[in-house]
């Protein structure tokens, strides 16, 4: 891998100051999931991610709890290929503007409740939570190669 690697972000919404989120690598172990995962489409993304050779969307993920908000598929997807490292953006989600309703009549869902059980390790079933983001996340492919260094390889800072 190259020194100096550098992504390709959609510098127009970064410029305009339309996504309030920030751009991390975020150790696998440190993120919390509130959902369970979908096996079938788990297998699926992880052979188009391996196919590809890149991850084209962070996941989103709060910013003080580390509960990963859209993107559990993907945090999974990552790990079965071996990376360490998964790229998130981190966002404040006590934003009023970022909502979140239930895909399941069944179960009701509001950020106190993704918090909660993200932080109880209390797994919703897959595909519960519906986020509602008040701008467009933002593409930024990320070589799968990187994703896989250890956070602790100097390589990673050079």
């Amino acid at each position: 891998m190259e020194k100096g690697l550098s992504f390709s972000i959609t510098k127009s919404l970064w410029d305009k100051g339309q996504f309030p989120g920030a751009l991390a690598l975020v150790y696998f172990p440190c993120l919390k999931h509130h959902e369970m995962v979908d096996e079938n489409h788990l297998r699926e993304l992880a052979q188009e991610i391996k196919r590809d050779g890149f991850l084209f969307y962070p996941v989103v993920v709060d910013r003080a709890s580390l509960v990963i908000l859209d993107g559990h598929h993907r945090v999974c997807a990552l790990k079965e290929l071996g990376c360490e490292l998964i790229p998130a953006y981190l966002v404040d989600y006590g934003d009023c503007s970022i909502k979140v309703a239930s895909w399941r009549p069944e179960i009701a869902v509001n950020k106190e409740s993704v918090i909660s059980r993200g932080l109880r390790g209390e797994l919703y079933p897959s595909k519960t939570s519906r986020h509602i983001w008040p701008w467009q996340i933002p593409r930024c492919p990320i070589p799968l190669d990187f994703l896989k260094m250890s956070p602790l390889s100097e390589n990673l800072w050079q």
